[in-house]
């Protein structure tokens, strides 16, 4: 379909089976009852997700290819959406992996490398990431441990909290364990390099496949980690900014506003209740931006603002 132009858009996630992931995201989408597989991922702006409108619905993917000067300006071109905002909900620790840069992505005819930030929305007492490896642990032990299924062992693992922060420029080596949630925002990727994955089979009982020989080529062991903004843990600010994107976090309380102006490229992602939004040509009860989903403002838009109560990341091009 070919979409009208639009001050903002909706953008329903497509959500992503994961052996890791929960059958329960009743926390998030309340309107999902229990799920059939574990899901792992709520993609928020994959090409793929569905953008309703005026009862009828397109994608991401078409309202690019459609309107993208609208989206992104007359000057930029993108042949798809070039942010992926997501939410991930482990409920068992992820693989040992690593991301590869643009560079090596395109050698091995793989389209675009793979940047990263993390947001911690949530955790448990004693939930950890690990990025980097532990002090005195380089590419060789990293290896030995990965071959012998210990890949976990010599990662630099840290606990977390919600409101924290990690950079992972592609290149980074890490892990994911249990009892988090995390918002996700990196270039429209999903190139993992899989170092080790603790001898995992598939549904089908097959041992899933490890990439060692690609990981440990692009692997950059001093890359990444936790990212300290200088703010309050109720502060809105910069959380990021990189190559790829600049991340920010908004928390407005009860009668604050915000006004997010046109003229970039703008991707809301809420990880809190229910938000309210003041969008030109709707209607007050209509203007709801809901838990666990995301708005692309464009640059052609005239601006949106943002009602509190609210918590949420703005995700934007770099240069915003």
């Amino acid at each position: 379909m070919t979409h009208p132009l639009l001050p903002a858009y909706r953008v329903v996630p497509w959500f992503s089976p994961r052996l890791w992931g929960t059958k329960d995201l009743s926390s998030f989408y309340p309107e999902r009852g229990a799920e059939s597989e574990p899901i792992g991922e709520a993609w928020l702006t994959a090409d793929r997700c569905p953008v309703p409108v005026n009862e009828a619905a397109g994608t991401l993917g078409e309202l690019v290819r459609h309107h993208g000067s609208h989206l992104f300006g007359s000057h930029a071109r993108f042949d798809e959406f070039p942010l992926l905002v997501k939410f991930l909900f482990p409920q068992d620790r992820l693989s040992v992996q690593v991301h590869p840069d643009d560079v090596y992505a395109a050698a091995r005819g793989l389209g675009r490398g793979k940047t990263e930030m993390w947001y911690v929305v949530s955790a448990q007492p004693g939930a950890r990431l690990g990025v980097g490896l532990r002090a005195g642990c380089g590419l060789p032990e990293l290896e030995a441990a990965c071959r012998s299924g210990r890949g976990a062992e010599v990662l630099n693992w840290f606990t977390v909290s919600a409101g924290d922060t990690i950079y992972l420029p592609a290149g980074a080596i890490h892990a994911i364990g249990p009892g988090v949630v995390l918002c996700e925002v990196q270039q429209q990727s999903d190139n993992t390099f899989r170092l080790d994955d603790y001898g995992r089979r598939d549904a089908q009982g097959r041992l899933r496949e490890l990439h060692l020989e690609d990981g440990l080529a692009v692997a950059r062991p001093e890359l990444g980690g936790r990212v300290t903004t200088g703010l309050g843990p109720m502060e809105s600010g910069l959380l990021v900014e990189s190559p790829y994107f600049r991340v920010s976090r908004l928390l407005l309380k009860a009668g604050e506003h915000h006004f997010l102006p046109g003229g970039v490229l703008r991707v809301l992602a809420n990880f809190g209740a229910d938000a309210r939004l003041e969008i030109p040509g709707e209607s007050e009860a209509s203007s709801i931006l809901r838990r666990g989903h995301a708005l692309v403002i464009p640059a052609g838009s005239l601006g949106v603002t943002l009602a509190g109560p609210a918590e949420v990341l703005e995700a934007t091009l770099p240069g915003a």
